[in-house]
This record gives structure tokens, sequence and C-alpha cells, in this order.
């Protein structure tokens, strides 16, 4: 059986006859195939029966824990670049820019759910681009080669990734191009992701962002849900991050090591960080063979553990409840809630 392939929609056993104004946007993270996310799928189906949402699933291939790790790394290093504390590029340099004259043209077209998105894009420069990294092993020798080493970040990832978003182009586009449909249609977004799917999450935001400055209110329609993150505030839009939640358990050491991954813009000597990265993915893989707490099913409630239960309780609260109208719900916009069962 071929996998899914990177970016495409997937959707819930049985999704809904017809689009609501409430609409979930999902993305998955490490070591996540297409049949876990169906499942994660279907669990917030269940979840959100009450107050159902059109839910699509935004379907971030996995190529094992430690290629995933990696490919995090290079998101979490392009993320950092958007700092509001990092000095502001040459606007010509600015690789934001050409993610959102990409999606402008995207957006102007009807893509299948099984679209490759990137073969849509096409830019000329991009055809003999080393995009298809299928193991952690194929993108440690490619990162082997001695030149690499002595670029800067900006260099490296137009080497690598030309004007495609860094890390994992394909879902980041194609949720970029989701939720730009989503606010056409006029829905109200939930964006809910794990692990790395936040990590595409904040690049696709950014994209939108500055494909539709100087307009920022559409943020006011858009909720962030994030579970297991990999990110930290300050690596999404100014804007959204009062409008984010954030569930980790305080034993989900993998939410915990990537999100406080802060020391992404070394890239004087590229080898050793990835071969960093590459050290501390057999560690944090010994540890999630025996903690769960990292896992989509422990946050989604599939687990039989009370806390995995009281974890699904708050993401379905925070789901179907308005943030606006819930004085207990106000008041947790911008924060980060560790649990502690």
């Amino acid at each position: 059986m071929t996998s899914t392939l990177d970016g495409t929609i997937l959707l819930p056993q049985n999704p809904l006859s017809a689009p609501l104004r409430r609409r979930l946007l999902h993305v998955n993270g490490i070591g996540s195939d297409a049949a876990k996310q169906r499942r994660d799928l279907n669990q917030l189906a269940k979840l959100t029966a009450t107050h159902p949402l059109e839910i699509r699933g935004i379907h971030n291939q996995t190529h094992g824990f430690q290629a995933d790790l990696l490919e995090s790394f290079l998101g979490k290093a392009e993320l950092y670049h958007f700092w509001p504390q990092t000095p502001a590029p040459d606007p010509s340099k600015d690789r934001r820019c050409g993610y959102a004259k990409l999606l402008g043209q995207l957006v102007s077209k009807e893509l299948a759910d099984d679209a490759d998105i990137l073969a849509i894009a096409q830019p000329s420069e991009l055809q003999q681009r080393p995009l298809d990294i299928n193991s952690a092993a194929d993108l440690t020798k490619l990162l082997d080669l001695s030149f690499l080493q002595k670029l800067g970040w900006g260099d490296f990832a137009q080497y690598l990734y030309g004007t495609f978003p860094a890390g994992a182009p394909r879902p980041t586009l194609r949720l970029a191009y989701e939720i730009i449909k989503g606010l056409q249609a006029g829905a109200e977004l939930y964006l809910v992701a794990h692990s790395q799917g936040l990590i595409i999450t904040a690049l696709a935001c950014h994209i939108v962002r500055q494909l539709l400055l100087p307009q920022t209110k559409w943020m006011e329609t858009v909720h962030l849900i994030g579970y297991g993150p990999a990110i930290f505030f300050a690596d999404l839009p100014p804007e959204l991050q009062p409008r984010t939640i954030l569930v980790q358990h305080r034993q989900d050491v993998v939410a915990e090591t990537l999100s406080n991954l802060r020391n992404v813009d070394l890239w004087t000597n590229l080898q050793t960080q990835m071969e960093k990265a590459v050290h501390y993915a057999d560690d944090l893989l010994k540890v999630l063979g025996q903690d769960s707490h990292h896992s989509a099913s422990f946050y989604l409630g599939l687990q039989d553990s009370a806390s995995s239960q009281r974890s699904a309780e708050l993401i379905q609260i925070l789901l179907t409840q308005s943030w606006a109208a819930t004085p207990s719900l106000a008041v947790l916009r911008g924060t980060r809630l560790i649990l502690e069962l």
C-alpha cells in the first residue's frame, strides 16, 4: 500500500453532507500515518457531535521519527526568523513574500483533495530541488555536503526549498490554501494541530498573513488549539497569539523539548546541528516508547487513563463553547495549559 501524499485532505468516516459555517482544519504530528490521522478526525467528530463542524484533515506524511524531527527542526528554524525581536529582513529577501505570491496563485484554483500542491505550484527554479526526503538518512547524507555547512540560514533554505516553506512544504501550503478558502466561505475556523502539526500551522498562518496584509482582521474568526505543542507563542503571528490555547501534559517530554528549542539560528555548522537533532531523536524515541503522554491518542481521550479523558474533555469544551461568551475560556486565550493528572 502506498503512503498518503503530504498535503492530501482526509475526512472523518461520516463527513457532514453540507458545508457548515464552522470549519475545523486539522494537522497531525510526528509519526502519524493516514490511518492514525483518520482515527483522530473520527474522534474529533465524536467530541463535537453536539456542535458539529465541517472537519478537514491536512495530512502531514511521516517518514519515521528521526526524519520527522529533522523536518520539525527546519520548520522551527524558519519560524525563528519571524519572531518580533528578530531584525526584519530586506523585503526582497523575506521568504514570506515568495510564499504569499505562491499562495495567491494557488487560491485562484479549485484543488482536488488529493492534489499535489507542489506539482501545481511548480516554480521553474524548484524543478531540481532535493525536496523529497524519504528518511533521516537521506537528509543527513544531503547535509553532509561540505558547502552546506558554510551557508547561512537564508542561503541554505534557498538551496533546499527555494520559494517553498522549509520543513514540510506540502501540508504548509495546503493548510494556508484551506485557511483562505475557509475565509472566502465566511467560515469560523478552528485550527487544531498536534506536535509538528503546530509548526506547520504557524508557518501557514504567517503565509496567509503576508498575503492578506495590511488586513489582519480575518484572524478574529480563527481559533488555534494545539495539543502536545512544539512551538512558542512567539512563533505565531502576533494577532493570532491571543486566539490560541495550547494544551500540554506535564510529562510530555517530546513537546517540552521541541517547544523549548530556541537555538535554531545556529547554522554556522549545519552538520553538527543536524547530528545533534538525530541524537535527540534517538533519546526521545526511547522515552516515547515508555511514555505515551505525547501521543495524539492521549490528548484526544483514546486512552483509558483519567488524564487522557480529562484532556479530551478540555479539547471538547474548546471546540464546542464560545471563547468570547464563556468567561472561563476568555481568560485562557493566549495561554499554555499544563495538565497535571
